[in-house]
């Protein structure tokens, strides 16, 4: 009986004997397989996420591109565009003109409360007659003491009056012709206050400085408005007035790019709002100052005629041309069509494009014409508006989901 209770108590001991590596050895096929297994998973999951690609639109070409020099993008402005303010600190009572209202020079466009204003110039008016009534009598002291003085120097010749009495009316005399300049120059001071009280009134009426269409309203009656601040723009803004009978083009073309253009050199604009339309123009202007962030100049390209629709600020690119395009030209386009020359590639020795469709990639053959700057004219391919990879990457595979992102970002 006890030597059984024994053999018990001996099957329930720990065998230390037993080395802890070689517990370890006998499990490291589990935690290889562990790790294959998350290796696996985190292949999957990589293979299975859809890779981002930079897509471009196929485009027709546009008139001219055979003569243009190079191409800028810009926006349209006007020579003539300014925010209207008063000259004056005041209230304002009225706002006599909306947006869309064309304005003539010198029209009123707003009144501010003149209440104050008014009170200034009466009080400015009251002040300057009662100087011109003293510069009145002064006047005619001063012609009565010059009168008796002549009389009295007769008079001392005569020796019928004293030398005292002569020099009493020399005395008078002067007296009376400093009481006359004196009067006269507060009747002057007098009526630069009328003046500049009448002109502090008048700045309560705004005016157009220049005839043009009203493109925004910035305030509206009851606003008290600052008078207009040189150091900070739009301060006190009543409306914004663009003359739109001169529209030009705005566009940046950077540095390097600068000497291939040249005043009166012809060129082309393309609106955004209408991109199947060109309308002639010519070079103005060159700002004569470089933009240090973008290292490009501003250059001014003017309307032949300025197409009736266009507004100030609306998105345009503009080719320079080497030489005037004749009409028939301008009529009819390149049938090539234009893709960026990084979205063609050679698969074995054909060339072709990566088409976007459906959020999946196919390949696609092309039929490339000539490079045109960092662009390809192709003979045959997509047709415009259809979406392709830009520079696609080698991992692609005919059928792949794709996540898109345009050449904007």
């Amino acid at each position: 009986m006890a030597e059984a209770h024994a053999q018990r108590l001996d099957a329930l001991r720990i065998n230390r004997s037993v080395h802890p590596r070689r517990k370890l050895a006998r499990r490291w096929p589990l935690w290889a397989g562990l790790g294959v297994l998350l290796l696996l998973a985190v292949a999957a999951g990589t293979m299975g996420r859809a890779p981002s690609v930079r897509v471009a639109e196929v485009r027709e070409a546009r008139p001219g591109e055979q003569q243009t020099e190079l191409t800028a993008a810009g926006y349209v402005s006007s020579r003539r565009h300014s925010v209207i303010a008063a000259q004056v600190a005041g209230r304002l009572v009225e706002v006599a003109v909306d947006e869309g209202d064309a304005v003539k020079k010198g029209q009123v466009l707003a009144r501010l409360d003149d209440r104050d204003a008014r009170v200034v110039a009466a009080r400015a008016q009251a002040e300057l007659l009662a100087a011109q009534q003293q510069l009145i009598a002064a006047r005619a002291t001063a012609t009565r003491a010059r009168s008796d003085l002549g009389r009295a120097e007769l008079l001392a010749k005569a020796d019928v009056i004293t030398r005292a009495n002569l020099e009493e009316a020399q005395a008078l005399a002067h007296a009376s012709t400093a009481e006359e300049q004196a009067a006269s120059a507060q009747f002057v001071a007098a009526q630069r206050a009328a003046e500049a009280a009448a002109l502090q009134l008048s700045h309560t009426v705004v005016r157009a400085p220049f005839s043009g269409t009203v493109v925004r309203k910035l305030a509206d009656e009851g606003a008290v408005l600052a008078p207009a601040a040189l150091e900070q723009e739009n301060i006190g803004g009543i409306v914004e007035l663009v003359d739109l009978g001169a529209l030009e083009v705005e566009a940046e073309v950077s540095e390097e790019q600068l000497p291939r253009i040249e005043l009166g050199q012809p060129a082309l604009v393309f609106l955004d709002a209408y991109p199947d339309q060109a309308f002639r123009a010519t070079v103005r202007s060159v700002r004569p100052a470089i933009d240090r962030s973008k290292a490009t100049a501003d250059v001014n390209v003017a309307f032949e005629e300025i197409p009736p629709g266009v507004l100030p600020d609306m998105g345009s690119r503009v080719a320079f041309l080497k030489e005037e395009l004749p009409q028939d030209a301008l009529e009819k386009k390149d049938a090539a069509l234009r893709v960026p020359a990084a979205a063609v590639v050679q698969n074995g020795g054909q060339s072709v494009v990566w088409v976007v469709q459906d959020g999946r990639v196919k390949r696609q053959p092309v039929q490339v014409a000539r490079k045109v700057g960092d662009e390809v004219a192709l003979a045959q391919g997509p047709e415009p508006g259809t979406q392709v990879v830009v520079a696609p990457e080698g991992n692609l595979r005919p059928g792949r989901k794709v996540k898109v992102r345009t050449e904007e970002g």
